[in-house]
């Protein structure tokens, strides 16, 4: 008897539902340590993906031998181009030769001379992560199940740290909820949070979207547990992206709320006639344009750009994130092309301030501000001061190739995966690379390139 092929392989699914689930959750019992904590998980779990990808790779193989008799079937996969991954390619390797003519020595640009981790060696571990699930069969289906449950678990540890109380630990003595609300569930600081949220958000919701296809409708001769299967997914996934977006906008992270403004934004667009998209989007633009002006709120974000369109910014503005991006910016250009090499951002700025006489302000209105910073707050910037501006462009590049994988002209038609993709690089402008949450967009960034085409 002729031996099938599985169309999905056991091991890389197994690693992706241990990534989208279980990772998020696992930590070493206390905030203290979450960062290294965090970052020896992903080594493990690194190293356990590899195992599921040699094990995979010996299935398949194992299968086109027993089928060399018979003739091959064809690929249960669809095909897709190999650019994508010579540009993670490209990109690794610009960053090893980053480090290489570094200034600094392997002992601070290996593991990075920061608490966060974000040496050579961890930039390794993700390319190793997006090679073995960009050539991976992974079903979705477990793996979003499994991130549902992990978020159901996050949202019950949040809730009873917003009630008084302190599971797993996780508040030192002397810390809680009430003293610290920055710290919040199994992934610490509510930044970090927000990010592990919103790659769940584009998740759940276009999986969902996927449920119910706006052209092609079910067929009339599914069978009743075909239906009920339909209903149970439809069920999960109604239930885990409500609490995912609770999450995001009760922690009160303003990129939190920016990004989903993107996400929901491209998905109504989705549905619109494609006439009526343009001029939507200039009346949207203009309808913005004119709120901030007029308007200037009561502080926040809003305020902000009322005050930076008036030609009344302040470097202050952001959490100091304007000072820092401006700083940064300045200290990309004196290595441009191969920057500083990897995680030697902190002394190299810090430095580049007291050398120059730039300050960064302590205070805005009174309100006490951070000042020390051992990243710039934005990946992208962080790219080119650390790596250069080839490794900036080919990150750029690559996270575009997945968000426009599928279009309509300038509307990237999402995948679930690719939707992950989008919420993080949208995310990314606030935010920066840690063990904490970019392990997971590696993983959705290799299967958003595996996902079947829409429809």
């Amino acid at each position: 008897m002729q031996s099938v092929q599985p169309k999905y392989g056991y091991g890389m699914t197994l690693s992706a539902c241990l990534w989208l689930g279980l990772f998020p959750l696992l930590q070493g019992g206390t905030y203290a340590t979450l960062t290294h904590d965090k970052w020896v998980i992903m080594l493990a779990l690194t190293a356990a993906t590899l195992l599921c990808f040699v094990f995979d790779l010996f299935l398949r193989f194992r299968g086109k031998a027993r089928r060399l008799h018979a003739g091959p079937p064809g690929d249960v996969m669809p095909r897709r181009g190999i650019l994508p991954f010579v540009s993670a390619s490209a990109l690794i390797l610009w960053t090893v030769l980053s480090c290489l003519f570094s200034a600094f020595g392997r002992e601070t640009w290996w593991l990075g001379e920061s608490v966060r981790y974000e040496g050579l060696a961890t930039q390794l571990c993700y390319f190793a992560l997006f090679a073995c699930f960009f050539f991976s069969r992974v079903n979705l289906k477990p793996v979003l199940l499994s991130a549902a449950a992990g978020v159901a678990l996050f949202f019950v540890v949040v809730l009873l740290q917003r009630g008084g109380a302190n599971p797993l630990g996780l508040f030192p003595p002397g810390r809680s909820y009430a003293l610290n609300p920055e710290f919040q569930g199994t992934v610490g600081n509510v930044d970090m949070g927000t990010g592990y949220l919103l790659l769940l958000a584009g998740l759940f919701l276009y999986a969902l979207l996927n449920l119910f296809p706006p052209v092609r409708p079910s067929p009339s001769g599914a069978s009743g547990s075909s239906r009920g299967a339909h209903i149970a997914w439809a069920v999960v996934l109604f239930s885990a992206l409500p609490v995912t977006v609770f999450l995001i906008v009760t922690m009160d992270v303003q990129f939190g709320a920016v990004t989903l403004a993107a996400l929901f934004l491209v998905t109504l667009f989705r549905f619109l006639p494609k006439k009526l998209r343009l001029p939507l989007l200039i009346l949207l633009v203009v309808l913005a344009l004119l709120l901030v002006w007029f308007w200037p709120g009561q502080g926040g974000g809003l305020w902000e750009l009322h005050e930076i369109l008036r030609g009344r910014g302040r470097p202050s503005f952001g959490s100091n994130r304007v000072a820092v991006w401006d700083y940064s910016l300045r200290l990309a250009g004196e290595n441009p092309l191969l920057g500083g090499g990897s995680g030697t951002f902190r002394i190299r700025f810090n430095q580049y301030l007291e050398e120059n006489g730039l300050v960064i302000p302590e205070e805005q209105d009174g309100v006490l501000l951070p000042h020390y910073f051992d990243n710039p707050h934005n990946e992208y910037i962080a790219r080119l001061t650390d790596n250069g501006l080839p490794a900036m462009l080919l990150f750029a590049a690559l996270v575009l190739a997945a968000v426009f994988r599928r279009r309509d002209r300038l509307l990237p038609l999402l995948s679930p995966c690719g939707a992950a993709v989008f919420c993080y690089a949208v995310q990314a402008f606030f935010s920066f690379s840690v063990c904490i949450v970019a392990p997971l967009f590696w993983v959705l960034l290799g299967l958003s390139f595996r996902e079947a085409p829409e429809g």
